[in-house]
């Protein structure tokens, strides 16, 4: 069996992953009195007004996934923005809280014509243009005249449907929502 690493040679090693991506984000790697046990705090400015869901794949898709495997199992992972308290940034909603209304959500999609609008917007960008994100969704959504609260629970839709980019969600959550609009109109 594998010697566990030390939290400095974990902290080194995230960090190292993490900055070939983003150069300004800090990890730190301590014993968590809250927890009782590891906990992985990662520190940028990029996370302000991402959800908890966003910020954890940011990171996670910087790290080897037999890393993870290996020497993260039972830690735990915060994503904080810059001066953001541990309190605000667990308060944030997450994908399982809109499990009951993803119908009402996707229904709403479709009345907007969101998923057609987004097609037209990604279609114009070159695919090593096209960002790794949701930015694209949120401001279609936002030029559908989507209010504040639906465009976060647009995106907690998007990420219950495991769809961490632009066209995650039309090859996941668009069939998915066709398919249940379809069902509720027999």
């Amino acid at each position: 069996m594998a010697k566990a690493k030390s939290h400095e040679t974990l902290a080194r090693d995230l960090g190292g992953y993490v900055t070939k991506a983003h150069p300004d984000m800090q990890v730190e790697v301590a014993e968590s009195p809250r927890w009782k046990r590891t906990c992985f705090t990662f520190t940028w400015d990029g996370f302000a007004g991402l959800l908890p869901e966003e910020r954890f794949h940011i990171v996670t898709r910087c790290v080897p996934a037999d890393y993870i495997e290996k020497h993260c199992r039972g830690v735990v992972w915060l994503e904080l923005a810059d001066g953001e308290r541990i309190e605000d940034y667990l308060a944030l909603p997450r994908s399982e809280d809109i499990a009951e209304k993803a119908g009402k959500i996707g229904k709403r999609l479709g009345e907007m014509a969101f998923f057609a609008a987004l097609e037209d917007e990604l279609v114009r960008i070159a695919a090593d243009q096209c960002p790794d994100n949701l930015s694209i969704s949120k401001r279609v959504l936002a030029a559908k005249k989507a209010k504040d609260a639906e465009i976060r629970e647009a995106i907690l839709l998007f990420l219950h449907h495991r769809a961490y980019t632009d066209w995650e969600v039309l090859r996941q959550v668009r069939p998915a929502v066709e398919s249940s609009t379809k069902k509720g109109k027999r």
